[in-house]
């Protein structure tokens, strides 16, 4: 990990709005992890924290998540529930059971929508550990893999604390686990006291108290544009996950189609609706990432449904001919609309 230094820098969907000034500012630690980057901010009011302690203790915690839920490493936890031989149980650790217990509960609200089960497809359409691709796949293989998805074909004992498999799907955690890990940190600052940070991982953020003793964290919600970063809102935020999903960074065109990395489960392919980006708000990180990652493959009619059918804070912005449109949902619109700027320069 680099030095601890001042500015923020934008992240991907989310990121702080911090400008460099003469007044103290947070400090901030930052790296790289699962694929993506990530950034913890401490509150001015933590100025005497130990970094190096620190900074160790957080290490530990990512590195630790990615050893049971990565699906790029051979000896991770998930890669040997998913090598293991039909209904024979794996034992896992408490962390990756919880993570699919949630996994498992967001799949039968959304009907499928989100499924951790879909990395079989994940890797067919070439956004996966089997590697990139530069076509669409075949008909013959897409009905294949779309066979090998089912949440309900992965059964958890949670009082033996095993996982197995009853069909040979492919688990993939990478809708929810980023979101996991953003919970965890904070977990761990808060028990060493520091109760006032932010943690940004690939712009998945919980922030806990305030940036300052009078100020809170700021956010700002990208507009979903390919080649550059433009600020849509700017949040406020305080004691709250914020998490982003979108479709528009990862994608390959072939024969003019553009296809996006976000699989719909229920029927293996790439979304294709305006829906361009989802923000969701809500006490915890992972379950954030889990509704965010739902709501998006939903799509902008179905998504907004479903979050005012479960009372989830979100924010959706659809492409239309002129430009994005957003749409909150209810709670959102009680909760944080009030606060929510558009930025004075784009």
């Amino acid at each position: 990990m680099s030095r601890v230094q001042r500015c923020l820098l934008p992240a991907l969907i989310l990121f702080t709005l911090a400008a460099c000034s003469q007044a103290p500012e947070p400090q901030v630690m930052r790296g790289n992890i699962f694929g993506t980057f990530f950034e913890v901010s401490l509150g001015t009011q933590h100025a005497n924290a130990d970094l190096t302690e620190v900074e160790a203790g957080v290490m530990d915690v990512l590195n630790e998540v990615d050893r049971q839920m990565s699906t790029y490493r051979d000896d991770s936890v998930l890669n040997r529930i998913n090598r293991a031989e039909l209904h024979t149980e794996v034992a896992v650790d408490p962390e990756l059971m919880l993570v699919l217990q949630r996994s498992e509960a967001i799949a039968r609200m959304s009907e499928g929508a989100f499924d951790h089960t879909v990395g079989g497809l994940v890797n067919l359409w070439g956004f996966g550990p089997e590697g990139r691709v530069t076509s669409r796949p075949s008909q013959s293989e897409l009905e294949s893999r779309l066979e090998q998805v089912g949440y309900h074909f992965v059964h958890l004992d949670t009082d033996a604390q095993t996982v197995t498999r009853s069909s040979d799907v492919f688990v993939d955690l990478s809708g929810i686990a980023k979101g996991y890990a953003v919970d965890a940190v904070s977990q761990y600052l808060n028990q060493q006291g520091i109760t006032n940070h932010l943690v940004n991982i690939g712009g998945d953020i919980y922030a806990s108290g305030q940036r300052t003793a009078d100020m809170r964290w700021r956010v700002g919600i990208e507009a979903p544009v390919n080649d550059r970063q433009v600020v849509q809102h700017i949040l406020p935020i305080q004691d709250v996950a914020m998490l982003g999903s979108g479709d528009y960074r990862n994608y390959f065109e072939s024969e003019g189609v553009r296809y996006s990395h976000t699989i719909d489960p229920t029927t293996g392919e790439p979304i294709a609706h305006k829906l361009a980006a989802v923000t969701v708000l809500g006490d915890n990180a992972t379950d954030a990432d889990g509704f965010a990652s739902a709501i998006l493959v939903l799509g902008p009619e179905r998504g907004l449904a479903f979050a005012n059918h479960h009372n989830i804070a979100a924010l959706l912005i659809v492409r239309e001919a002129d430009g994005y449109v957003s749409f909150e949902s209810n709670a959102f619109s009680a909760d944080y609309a009030a606060d929510m700027t558009v930025p004075r320069v784009q």
